[in-house]
């Protein structure tokens, strides 16, 4: 069974440069499009615009994790050296930060397509 090799066709049949790629779209969504051009346009220019921000959204996550670290580990020397309300406000407000830059690409994303309807 796991010896059997079955060849379906060359490279060359592959790599057709005249194949159909991408034309894969069903008849309800070019319905769609037909019915509601306008529509269609806003939802592809907002997919747009966040594909253009979202890089940078990325980025901004990835480092929040490394400066939330910092931060907490800085707290927790605080608490240890006897400044306990100021060690508590800095854990306070990292942890709310940190979940907030966690949950900006979702609310990015809910705010553009918020403003094509």
């Amino acid at each position: 069974m796991w010896g059997k090799v079955q060849t379906v066709g060359t490279i060359t049949e592959f790599i057709n440069k005249e194949a159909t790629l991408g034309t894969a779209a069903s008849f309800h969504e070019l319905l769609d499009w037909a019915l509601h051009p306008v529509e269609q346009t806003k939802e592809v220019g907002a997919n747009i615009a966040y594909d253009k921000i979202e890089p940078f959204l990325d980025i901004i996550c990835v480092m929040s994790y490394p400066l939330a670290s910092v931060i907490i580990t800085m707290a927790g020397l605080l608490y240890i050296v006897n400044f306990k309300e100021k060690s508590i406000s800095w854990l306070t407000k990292t942890t709310i930060a940190y979940v907030f830059i966690q949950l900006l690409p979702m609310l990015i994303k809910i705010l553009i397509q918020s403003m094509t309807y």
